[in-house]
């Protein structure tokens, strides 16, 4: 014979007891009063905490976020990013880079021969790229994949060598920018 259980025998059996004090709310979730509730426990600060927060069957204790906040030390908050050099980002990459007091480096190594004898080199800032609107991107894509189909034609009935390759060559430059687009 199988006996039905209420609901709520079923949940006060699953609950695991605890010292400190539990309450349902109106759905039927289980909370629990924050430890601090009670002085001189092992997370005591100096202060009374009444908070309520949710939790599950098998909790014991909580400690709600505001005590937490307490508890745990503010996060480090670093300045922005100093260059260790004065030199530009990839100069030691370079062939040849000149710095500004004519020191000369040949691939990131100084040659002190050099020194004084030619001119600093001009690092030109990068212009930024110019973001593309959504019809703008919509208008280049039509347009490759006119040019695309146009170039399969082409392919499809050219029946001389070099104008074959010529008509892949652009087909996979179109592929390419179309697959930028996406």
């Amino acid at each position: 014979m199988i006996h039905k259980i209420s609901k709520e025998k079923k949940i006060q059996t699953q609950i695991t007891p605890s010292e400190f004090s539990t309450k349902f709310d109106e759905s039927g979730r289980r909370m629990m009063i924050c430890q601090n509730s009670e002085p001189g426990g092992k997370y005591w600060k100096g202060h009374i905490c009444r908070t309520w927060c949710i939790v599950s069957n098998d909790c014991e204790a909580v400690l709600c976020y505001r005590c937490v906040q307490r508890i745990v030390e503010p996060p480090i908050i670093r300045g922005e990013y100093v260059a260790k050099s004065d030199k530009p980002k990839g100069w030691k990459f370079m062939k040849l880079f000149v710095a500004q007091d004519g020191t000369v480096y040949h691939k990131g190594e100084e040659q002190p021969e050099l020194k004084g004898t030619l001119p600093a080199t001009v690092i030109e800032p990068k212009e930024p790229k110019k973001k593309m609107t959504k019809e703008e991107k919509q208008v280049a894509i039509t347009k490759l994949s006119a040019e695309i189909s146009d170039l399969k034609a082409i392919l499809f009935s050219e029946q001389r060598k070099g104008k074959r390759a010529e008509a892949t060559r652009r087909l996979s430059k179109a592929h390419r920018e179309l697959k930028k687009l996406m």
